[in-house]
């Protein structure tokens, strides 16, 4: 649930349930998704600002098989700094490369991009790429709780 590029890392969830994707990526109930980007320069307090707030990007847009290039402002979004050169960012929104591409709008480059969150569930403590973990009786909850919500919000 929730592809990652091929330059980006992190938290990606495995599932036979195919409920699961579309409760959590698709409809009213989109699960946030938390990254911690590195960039290629001290990052500025006013394009901290500037993220929160929403930048313009384009993204490329499959519909029935056809693809049309769509620039707009993506939604805003909650940003810390990690430090001079990382921020995370939560994001709701899931287009094509978007924190690469709301990195580049102000002029970054994103030498590195980490998935450590989806849906309340963390990336820790698992130890480095390629390690996997059974989801625990917590995190099960956390999975119940969206397909139930999305199951309530297609009866209404």
């Amino acid at each position: 649930v929730g592809r990652l590029d091929k330059e980006t890392t992190g938290l990606i969830l495995l599932t036979s349930d195919g409920r699961l994707p579309n409760s959590a990526l698709r409809m009213k109930n989109k699960q946030p998704k938390v990254y911690e980007a590195v960039v290629d320069r001290r990052i500025r307090s006013s394009d901290l600002q500037r993220l929160r707030d929403g930048v313009v990007i384009t993204t490329d847009v499959a519909r029935n098989g056809r693809h049309k290039a769509v620039t707009q402002r993506t939604l805003p979004c909650h940003v810390d700094r990690v430090d001079d050169y990382c921020i995370r960012l939560t994001l709701v929104e899931g287009r094509n490369r978007q924190v690469r591409k709301m990195t580049a709008a102000l002029d970054y480059v994103t030498t590195d991009l980490m998935r450590v969150e989806f849906m309340g569930i963390q990336l820790e403590p698992l130890e480095g790429p390629g390690d996997w973990a059974l989801l625990s009786d917590d995190e099960m909850d956390i999975v119940r709780a969206v397909l139930a919500n999305a199951a309530d919000e297609r009866q209404t």
